[in-house]
């Protein structure tokens, strides 16, 4: 990494002197080393005899897939993730087809697993608590089967939703960038039950059956029914709409959140808003329908349009809904009174018919999640279903599932039945029953989704676990590749796992963690680590192994030292490096002519921390420090008798300064009435100890307008400019005799 840069930069260096190589290559290398020293050593956290902290894309390919450790709601840390240094995949022709400008040029890699059948993926980039650009999010069923991608948006935030996925089975998703636009990310993903897509007149509104939460991808139309809403309603008008319907069967309080799919913490979301109404004359007029409750909050304005600061109305910024604890049945638009993107909530009364229209003010094209509370339940079919053994829950038996399903109002005309993961069927149309034999083992879901003739659509999930069914006879084994540490106490290592025998699909583990399908366990310190993998049908196979790292580089600097101010002295370094030296730089640099050997002179014009840097032929960095003390002692030494008689010897008035003086400001001297009988200034410094006089010859005769002072006691003052911009005063007399 380090010849690398030097390179490219030398090859920037050299274009601006073809002609003068020979003068420019050698000292420009050593100010590249020292530049590309500053950002080694000063921004990679580096501890002493330690190395460089390298940029490790680990998820870089499908099979070695980051698993999310819950589908349910799971949210990572801001930046969690990254695409730089990500390597180019493999494209699929049907994912060019379908989706918006993909790259397949920096794609990073995770894993998944639903446990309902609908998931909402979100990808949180350049302004949403990341660096990445323009991302966009590919769905695979397996390592190289597409299944959905989407549509790509040119901006810091991407979302998928997708609906139909089998439950149980892991899933991979691709996260790619922008070329140029890689960086850090957010990754979130929640999976609920589905309901039907959204439909922007109320005459065609989703029936919902019960109070599962579920997640809308898009709001993009405002239907064909412009008059559906009252002109002075708070939400001011249909944008980009979704309109729902439900009849009460159990009578009780409503509540429900609203919560934008861009929402993130202390930034500007979608403004969604809503209005509730009572459908009067039943579910299927919408012509008499009785508006209870309109919630419009949102951003404030100027005069002109602009966006207030979000400090000022960040109370109606994000979710929104009915909630305990509010008395309002209204809030307009802004963020003025008492509004806080909540109103009251509502009794529902058995056998009455509400709608819900869910508007995005914002119209950025992204949707929404709604999540619903209270005592009050809808109406609708119950979707039950029992599950019993033959024989035993165990792999490669016959379980069978029995519809328990009723509805008391319209008749079911549909059921659909999703077995899970490595079912045999995996998946059926039809009341049953069913007898599922289980290819694996381990936890099952199952589900079952009912339709009725009036369009409601409900789903019932249950857990159970299988248990396995590995036969002694098994050939299953575990074998692993180690890569130790590159640098000394720098923990990236890795340990590879792989399988042969026994029954695919496999996973791993490292020592006792959780099983999981990726084989690549990475950042790992020294130590010795037991290394598992289990098949499908519950064997295990476990090796133990150990990941050393290279000797520590040992680096000194040498002993702390004290010296006079002015003085030079050598530094006394030494080092010992397992794996060679690629560089050997002395920091900080102003202070030396040559790099690359363990002893320099130094000039500290203050007390100074001197570090001594190495790179190692792998990369790694060591270093020590050694601080040079500067005892400072502003001084200068004068005469104080000289005889101007041109003898040769002694004629001047003289000022001899210390090593530590840069230059004299000025010399005066003054006879005993205060007039000012000479003057010299800005003296350039002499080498350290040579002598430093008031004029350019040898300082002050004893002349005054051209003639000899009498003899008698004068005073004098200099103002001295030391090496380390000290400006010192100074003053005494002289006494001249004749």
């Amino acid at each position: 990494m380090y010849d690398m840069l030097f390179r490219s930069l030398m090859a920037t260096v050299i274009k601006f002197d073809r002609y003068n190589t020979d003068k420019i290559v050698l000292p420009m290398r050593l100010y590249i080393q020292r530049l590309i020293f500053i950002n080694l050593i000063y921004c990679a956290s580096l501890m002493a005899g330690g190395g460089i902290i390298s940029a490790q894309v680990l998820n870089d390919d499908c099979q070695f897939a980051t698993p999310i450790p819950s589908s349910d709601n799971y949210c990572s840390a801001a930046n969690a993730f990254t695409n730089i240094g990500a390597k180019a995949d493999n494209q699929f022709l049907q994912a060019n087809v379908s989706c918006v400008s993909l790259k397949w040029a920096n794609g990073v890699w995770f894993s998944f697993v639903p446990r309902q059948p609908a998931v909402l993926i979100r990808v949180l980039g350049f302004g949403n608590g990341g660096t990445l650009r323009s991302p966009k999010i590919v769905l695979f069923q397996r390592c190289g089967q597409y299944v959905s991608c989407s549509p790509g948006k040119d901006v810091g935030i991407d979302e998928l939703v997708y609906g139909d996925l089998n439950i149980g089975q892991t899933y991979f998703i691709m996260v790619e960038s922008s070329i140029g636009g890689e960086g850090t990310f957010g990754l979130c993903i929640d999976d609920f039950v589905p309901v039907s897509s959204p439909e922007s007149d109320c005459r065609d509104a989703v029936i919902l059956c019960d109070k599962s939460p579920f997640v809308v991808d898009r709001l993009i139309g405002s239907g064909n029914d412009k008059n559906e809403l009252d002109p002075n309603i708070c939400i001011g008008g249909e944008f980009a709409s979704a309109w729902y319907k439900w009849t009460c069967d159990v009578p009780g309080r409503l509540t429900f959140t609203l919560t934008p799919n861009n929402n993130i913490n202390n930034q500007i979301s979608d403004d969604i808003d809503f209005a509730l109404y009572e459908l009067s004359s039943g579910i299927d007029n919408c012509g008499l329908k009785k508006l209870l409750r309109c919630e419009g909050a949102g951003a404030n304005t100027d005069a002109v349009g602009n966006v207030s600061p979000l400090a000022q109305w960040a109370k109606c910024n994000g979710p929104t809904g009915l909630r305990e604890g509010e008395s309002d049945l209204a809030e307009p638009a802004g963020c003025v009174g008492n509004n806080n993107n909540f109103v009251a909530p509502i009794d529902m009364e058995a056998g009455k018919s509400y709608a819900l229209i869910i508007n995005n003010f914002s119209r950025s094209g992204l949707g929404f999640g709604i999540e619903f509370g209270g005592t009050g339940t809808f109406l609708g079919p119950k979707p039950d279903f029992e599950i019993n053994a033959n024989k035993a829950f165990e792999c490669d038996k016959s379980i069978v599932f029995n519809n328990k399903s009723t509805s008391a109002t319209d008749p079911i005309v549909n059921y659909t039945w999703n077995f899970g993961d490595k079912a045999i069927p995996e998946r059926q149309s039809g009341q049953g029953p069913y007898d599922v034999t289980y290819l694996s083992f381990g936890d099952k879901i199952a589900a079952l989704t009912v339709k009725s003739s009036r369009g409601c659509v409900v789903t019932k999930i249950k857990e159970f676990f299988v248990d396995a069914c590995c036969k002694d006879t098994t050939t299953l084994k575990v074998n692993v590749g180690i890569t130790d540490l590159k640098c000394f106490n720098i923990p990236e290592g890795k340990i590879l796992a792989s399988a042969s025998g026994g029954l695919p699909d496999y996973k791993f583990r490292i020592n006792n963690g959780k099983f999981n399908i990726n084989p690549l366990f990475g950042k790992l310190d020294t130590g010795t680590y037991i290394i598992s993998v289990q098949d499908t049908k519950g064997c295990v196979d476990s090796i133990t192994r150990t990941i050393g790292q290279p000797p520590k580089i040992v680096i000194n600097a040498g002993d702390d030292q004290e010296i006079d101010f002015g003085n030079t002295t050598f530094l006394n370094g030494s080092f010992t490096s397992f794996n060679g030296v690629d560089t050997l730089v002395w920091m900080p640099e102003e202070d030396f002519e040559i790099n690359g050997v363990t002893n320099p002179e130094v000039f500290p014009k203050t007390t100074t921390d001197y570090i001594l840097s190495l790179v190692d032929k792998n990369g790694c960095v060591g270093r020590d420090t050694v601080v040079v003390r500067v005892i400072k002692d502003y001084k200068i030494h004068a005469p104080n008798i000289f005889t101007p008689d041109e003898s040769g010897y002694n004629d001047f008035f003289n000022i001899w300064t210390t090593k530590g003086v840069k230059y004299i400001e000025l010399l005066e001297v003054y006879d005993r009435w205060g007039n000012l009988v000479y003057q010299g200034t800005d003296i350039k410094a002499p080498s350290p100890g040579e002598l430093v006089t008031g004029d350019a010859k040898s300082g002050w005769n004893g002349i005054f307008h051209g003639k000899p002072v009498v003899a008698g006691v004068y005073t004098w003052r200099a103002k001295v400019r030391f090496i380390d911009e000290e400006l010192k005063i100074f003053a005494g007399d002289i006494t001249l005799l004749r």
